[in-house]
């Protein structure tokens, strides 16, 4: 984030943007664990079986991602649709929650997870 930050107030229905002074910073780190729990809900696995890399690409970020394939009653899909998936989920829950622009997401199924029907996701 920049120097400013828009806030959007609702007044009667209508939505105004003020400039508010100051300045958001976001930590790589803080980045990296958002994208493990962006990971983590999106393959239906447990936060330590995800690994996540981030890099710089001119401005936007390159993700590296780590994962099992999870199988059981609840998950369906082959794994290129669920790489599709992930890759969508960390795009967008990256923009949305960080704002921030991920030029390109790499999913490497590193194993199998076994998911019982009970766990809820």
């Amino acid at each position: 984030m920049t120097a400013s930050d828009r806030f959007v107030e609702a007044e009667s229905g209508a939505e105004t943007e003020a400039e508010v002074a100051g300045a958001t910073r976001i930590s790589a780190r803080a980045l990296e664990h958002l994208a493990v729990c962006l990971v983590r809900d999106a393959a239906h696995v447990q936060h330590r079986q995800v690994s996540v890399r981030l890099a710089d690409d001119d401005g936007g970020l390159t993700v590296w991602v780590s994962v099992p394939v999870a199988v059981g009653p609840n998950t369906a899909g082959s794994a290129a649709e669920r790489g599709s998936r992930l890759r969508r989920g960390v795009i967008v829950g990256m923009r949305d929650l960080a704002g921030r622009t991920v030029t390109a997401v790499d999913v490497r199924f590193s194993g199998v997870h076994q998911v019982s029907g009970r766990r809820v996701w």
